[in-house]
């Protein structure tokens, strides 16, 4: 008869998240670990290897600890029923405060590293308000291919106006509150081929509630998946 493994190894190496500093978490596991940049917390729901990328950046006054705990946001990733590896990265905490991460793919990197799962090639990029920040430094590098902003439409929009021109295939996706009408004024100042490409959507709560009240994040996420599967990702 073979030894069998102590029940603390097979948990261990069982799951999305094989490595031995992860944890059983709302049905899937969850991993928190830190990097130069921040810490970085990851999940993904049981079953299959992952099919997609989902990058969420919170926004002003909350950390990604913050974030993490109080938002309910593993509830709402796993509430989608989306296949994906959810990532919650650190962004800045306040206007003066510089962007942690001004490149994606170091980002990449370091999940391969840290998590040693594939990563998928397949990318969804989330932003709540100031997490626009973030996002921006990324549309210049033609990976992440699905942005979604989050009652985020502040500052100049020239990098998602430059995003829709280099990106042939890229999509934006916005929830307005707080910036529903200047968002919209974007949107409909641009050509009617990528008008099509921007989807703008009344948030009908308020600007915290686009990313607490557990309905936005879920159904984003289902039509996001979506759409990047027809698309035969990135």
């Amino acid at each position: 008869m073979g030894m069998l493994l102590p029940l603390t190894l097979v948990a261990a190496v069982s799951g999305c998240l094989p490595s031995a500093d992860s944890a059983p978490l709302e049905g899937g596991r969850h991993q928190r670990f830190v990097t130069p940049n921040g810490p970085v917390h990851a999940w993904c729901p049981d079953g299959a290897q992952p099919e997609l990328l989902v990058v969420y950046v919170h926004g002003y006054f909350d950390t990604v600890d913050d974030a993490f705990a109080r938002h309910g946001l593993v509830e709402q990733f796993r509430a989608s029923g989306v296949n994906a590896l959810f990532v919650l990265i650190d962004g800045p905490t306040k206007k003066a405060e510089p962007v942690r991460w001004t490149a994606f793919s170091p980002l990449r990197l370091e999940l391969a590293r840290s998590l040693n799962v594939p990563i998928p090639s397949r990318v969804v990029a989330m932003g709540h308000s100031g997490g626009n920040r973030t996002l921006r430094d990324w549309t210049k590098e033609r990976v992440v291919t699905d942005l979604v902003l989050l009652d985020a439409f502040y500052g100049d929009p020239t990098p998602w106006s430059t995003f829709l021109s280099s990106v042939p295939e890229g999509r934006v996706q916005l929830v307005g509150a707080l910036t529903f009408k200047k968002a919209e004024a974007w949107r409909r100042s641009l050509p009617l081929k990528k008008q099509q490409r921007v989807e703008q959507l009344v948030a009908g709560t308020d600007h915290m509630g686009v990313v607490t009240d557990g309905v936005w994040i879920p159904k984003l996420l289902r039509e996001r998946a979506g759409a990047v599967a027809s698309r035969g990702g990135s």
